[in-house]
């Protein structure tokens, strides 16, 4: 199974609460050009998985917009800032039982960071930059490796 897992666009710093805040003109920008990026690398989504938080829910629109075939969206309220890395491990290891092959998460910092932690150990802790997305792959014994982090400054 291929994850992708992918940290929210940049977003304002103030709003009513936390859960409101919306991407900025940069922040959209930079998830346009991520998903131009995942894209071209021809990557398909059987599922995501979303954080009910605005600025993920509006990086996920501007996403999706490049692969309208993903049929199983989920908006999980434990993919927020503060959210479980184990419900969502588990989540993901459902997913792959029922066969899907390749998910899109999008959440935030620090969750993003510690999914990464939970699946591949060995990476040790990794930073995410708005916009960035890490690319796992879990084999079928249940064994992950981190293939790539990669974000939108990186992308030419």
């Amino acid at each position: 199974m291929n994850i992708y897992i992918m940290r929210h666009g940049q977003a304002e710093m103030m709003a009513s609460c936390d859960s409101d805040r919306s991407l900025t003109f940069i922040g959209r920008e930079q998830s346009k050009k991520m998903a131009g990026y995942l894209a071209d690398t021809k990557v398909e989504f059987d599922a995501a998985l979303v954080s009910p938080y605005l600025r993920a829910q509006q990086t996920f629109t501007v996403v999706s917009a490049l692969f309208p075939k993903i049929k199983n969206q989920q908006t999980l309220k434990f993919l927020t800032p503060g959210g479980s890395a184990t419900k969502t491990v588990a989540e993901v290891m459902t997913l792959q039982a029922s066969g899907v092959e390749s998910v899109l998460i999008v959440s935030h910092l620090p969750l993003v960071g510690y999914l990464v932690a939970e699946l591949v150990p060995s990476a040790g802790g990794v930073s995410f930059a708005t916009s960035a997305v890490a690319h796992i792959v879990l084999d079928d014994q249940g064994v992950a490796t981190l293939n790539r982090l990669i974000d939108p400054e990186q992308i030419n």
